[in-house]
């Protein structure tokens, strides 16, 4: 077995998304985050159906996506802003000493 630095571990899982099973080859330093992610969206699906009249998997799966995701890019969002500010007192900073 090639043990080389490009070379990744893989396992074979099965993840429950919901209610269907789904065979999965990953890398093993994936499986906690993939086993995470499938959790959240088989929780979100739960919220959805006891809040909202939807019945068809398909529109529940949607739905927990585009709930999951949105959360997963509102959390990154903060954190670029803050960078994106502390640049810009630095410039501002910078720009007031040139200008004397």
């Amino acid at each position: 077995m090639d043990t080389g630095p490009n070379t990744m571990e893989e396992r074979s899982i099965r993840i429950e998304l919901a209610g269907r099973a789904y065979p999965l080859t990953i890398h093993v330093e994936e499986e906690e985050n993939i086993r995470t992610a499938a959790q959240e969206i088989n929780e979100s699906i739960t919220r959805l159906k006891a809040s909202y009249p939807l019945t068809d998997k398909q529109d529940l799966l949607v739905m927990a996506a585009l709930e999951v995701t949105t959360r997963a890019l509102n959390m990154a969002q903060p954190q670029s802003n803050s960078i994106d500010k502390a640049l810009q007192e630095e410039l501002d900073g910078l720009l007031k000493d040139l200008a004397g």
